[in-house]
């Protein structure tokens, strides 16, 4: 009966293990998940920002001309005509 109580302690502890596994994974999974839904969020929030950057340009350069603007803001004034194209179409 040694080697039965033995295998039923085996098979005790395999199932305990792979239990342990199945929870560890599916936290995983949904850390991932939460992840990717947090790196989502803040490159729209980025995006966002950037495209703000840009319309404050193209404003100080429909205000003050690209070649000043340029030189305000340390930019190419090629960028700043780009810009302002691209906001006009």
């Amino acid at each position: 009966m040694a080697v039965a109580d033995s295998v039923k302690n085996y098979k005790q502890l395999l199932g305990q293990l792979a239990t342990s596994h199945e929870k560890a994974s599916t936290r995983l999974a949904n850390a991932e998940a939460k992840r990717a839904e947090v790196i989502a969020s803040q490159d729209q929030l980025v995006a966002a920002t950037a495209s703000g950057v840009d319309r404050a340009v193209v404003d100080m350069a429909n205000g003050v001309g690209p070649e000043l603007t340029a030189g305000v803001l340390g930019i190419d004034v090629g960028e700043v005509r780009r810009l302002v194209k691209a906001v006009r179409r």
